[in-house]
């Protein structure tokens, strides 16, 4: 989590197995405080977390794949499904 005089500004989560597989449903940051690297710093630490995992995926929109092929992911190809 990333705080501003005691108030969540920033968040990322991952769902793992331990071994092989993680995946990172969310990152986000709030509006007022994108662009500051706050996103940058929560991703490296998470993946810094998972470096002995096979396997690292998220989903994300087009338009943040380049934020994301920073650390060397490539854009892949899923399904889901969204109940909105």
């Amino acid at each position: 989590m990333a705080f501003d005089t005691g108030k969540i500004v920033g968040f990322i989560t991952a769902i793992s197995d331990s071994v092989q597989a993680a995946f990172i449903p969310l990152l986000e940051v709030l509006p007022e405080y994108q662009g500051r690297g706050i996103g940058k710093t929560l991703v490296t630490r998470m993946l810094e977390k998972l470096k002995h995992i096979y396997a690292i995926d998220l989903m994300c929109d087009q338009n943040l794949q380049g934020f994301y092929q920073k650390w060397g992911m490539i854009p892949s190809v899923g399904m889901v499904v969204r109940n909105y």
